[in-house]
């Protein structure tokens, strides 16, 4: 019986290497991307994987500082973003994750000035849950979702 082959919607990796290496190439493999771009009829849907503190050789860094890592993780974001054409402006939705949610209030603290320099009106939607990360060191993580207009895309 022939099966015709199925129509899929274009979606491609999103990757920005002068800020974060590819999961894949880490020297334990890890199986994911980056990002990942959906092309639709009007707009272009962006989604960001869990992005943490990191650095661009896929080092952890500021390590006990919960801070430092929400600001390194929404700049990890920022990258992905630029890469196609977009910015903070363009997010609709984050989920963040703590480690222990005891270390919600200097998070969010990091948070609110990180998107009060982007100027964020309206601020996206969001969820924060504690959970296990996938590094012990690692205190946050973020993953977000963009869309934006296909006539901007990169």
């Amino acid at each position: 019986m022939y099966v015709a082959e199925k129509t899929r919607i274009p979606k491609t990796p999103i990757e920005n290497k002068t800020v974060l290496n590819e999961a894949y190439d880490y020297p334990k493999k890890v199986s994911f991307s980056r990002g990942m771009r959906v092309d639709l009829d009007n707009c272009v849907m962006l989604f960001i994987s869990g992005t943490a503190s990191v650095n661009e050789a896929g080092d952890s860094i500021h390590p006990g500082d919960v801070t430092a890592q929400t600001r390194r993780a929404l700049t990890n974001i920022a990258g992905l973003l630029e890469a196609e054409g977009a910015d903070w402006h363009d997010i609709v939705r984050t989920t963040c994750y703590l480690a222990d949610f005891r270390d919600y209030d200097p998070f969010n603290e990091a948070r609110n000035a990180y998107f009060t320099e982007q100027e964020l009106v309206p601020l996206p939607a969001s969820t924060c849950i504690e959970a296990r990360i996938c590094r012990p060191e690692l205190l946050v993580e973020i993953e977000a979702i963009a869309i934006i207009p296909k006539a901007r895309a990169s």
